[in-house]
């Protein structure tokens, strides 16, 4: 239990928090997945019925995967979620 207390303590004194972006990928096959997940994005949801999966990527990062995503030829389209990502922030 103390190393529970220790590592709560560690992430109040404040290091560096990673923050995310999540993304909205709207796609011809649902193969394309593992090639998604290669350019760095966590899938948390995928819809093959709908064709769409949602995911994070670090915000640092995000501007470069959305163009990468965008250029491969199975993806229709790209979007920036709207939801909070708060959730998904991180103290590294």
């Amino acid at each position: 239990m103390n190393a529970r207390l220790e590592k709560n303590t560690i992430a109040e004194e404040g290091e560096e928090m990673v923050s995310r972006k999540g993304l909205t990928i709207y796609y011809v096959s649902p193969k394309v997945r593992q090639e998604i997940e290669r350019q760095g994005v966590n899938v948390v949801y995928q819809n093959d019925k709908r064709n769409f999966l949602t995911g994070y990527v670090d915000a640092n990062q995000f501007d470069r995967i959305k163009k990468q995503l965008e250029a491969m030829k199975n993806i229709k389209k790209v979007e920036e979620s709207l939801v909070d990502m708060d959730v998904l922030t991180f103290t590294e």
